[in-house]
């Protein structure tokens, strides 16, 4: 672009700021996509921020004793084995320690399974969105580079005191290429919009993950209970309602 192309669009802009130019307006509904392409992009870019947060604090790993990095449930799990073998085999407190920590070891396997799952759908479904969303930035921003081209080039014709083949080829062509970046916007922001049934699809794997994870967590949980030395097992009796008694009275045995 030459220097007299450059001032000719600096006096453009400058003009439309002061009042003193007409600009070239898109359609109402284009504007109200634009508005939604706006409030789209605020609620993406806080959703990866918080995503990243969460998975990378439930990710988070801690050296310990200079061996390999793991998770703090993991590490906890392997203290409570490494304890447990230090007593006589048939020491209830060592076999509760053991049978503790491996269900924990086990949960850190589920947990680890979780992240995996939550960043290949969700995490990466949003920052595949913000993708779309950058494009379409780069889409709209080469539209205000041609309208303010095709504006220019209009404020010629109409200030000009004879006609000259020039300025309305020039304007011809400016024209045709700010029509082709309004359709390719307006087309963008369409395709941001039918996007919505995958990103659907990537929050529901996403939920699928979750749930997946605390089942888990509640199976091994659950079995290590059935495992428990039964002389520590709380047991709930319910017992013959004296006339003075109220409904539901419990009472707890060892």
């Amino acid at each position: 672009m030459n220097v007299n192309k450059k001032l000719d669009r600096f006096k453009q802009w400058a003009g439309e700021r002061m009042g003193g130019e007409v600009k070239t307006n898109v359609s109402d509904d284009f504007k109200a996509l634009e508005v939604e392409m706006g409030l789209r992009q605020e609620g993406l870019e806080k959703m990866q921020r918080s995503t990243n947060a969460y998975i990378k604090a439930i990710s988070k790993r801690s050296e310990v004793e200079g061996k390999e990095k793991t998770l703090p449930i993991a590490y906890m799990g392997g203290t409570m084995i490494s304890h447990g073998e230090d007593f006589e085999l048939d020491s209830e407190f060592g076999q509760c320690l053991n049978m503790f920590g491996r269900t924990q070891e086990r949960l850190a396997r589920a947990q680890e399974a979780y992240i995996a799952s939550a960043t290949s759908s969700w995490l990466e479904s949003l920052e595949r969105s913000l993708v779309q969303m950058k494009e379409y930035q780069a889409a709209r921003k080469r539209l205000e580079t041609r309208r303010l081209a095709y504006d220019t080039s209009l404020a010629k014709v109409q200030k000009a005191k004879k006609e000259d083949f020039r300025v309305e080829e020039e304007l011809r062509n400016q024209k045709a290429k700010y029509e082709e970046s309004a359709d390719d916007v307006f087309r963008r922001m369409e395709d941001i919009r039918d996007a919505d049934p995958e990103s659907v699809a990537d929050l529901g794997a996403f939920l699928d993950a979750e749930l997946a994870y605390h089942d888990k967590c509640r199976e091994a949980l659950l079995q290590l209970k059935s495992e428990w030395p039964a002389s520590h097992k709380v047991v709930v009796a319910v017992q013959p309602l004296a006339p003075d008694q109220t409904p539901f009275a419990l009472t707890r045995s060892m």
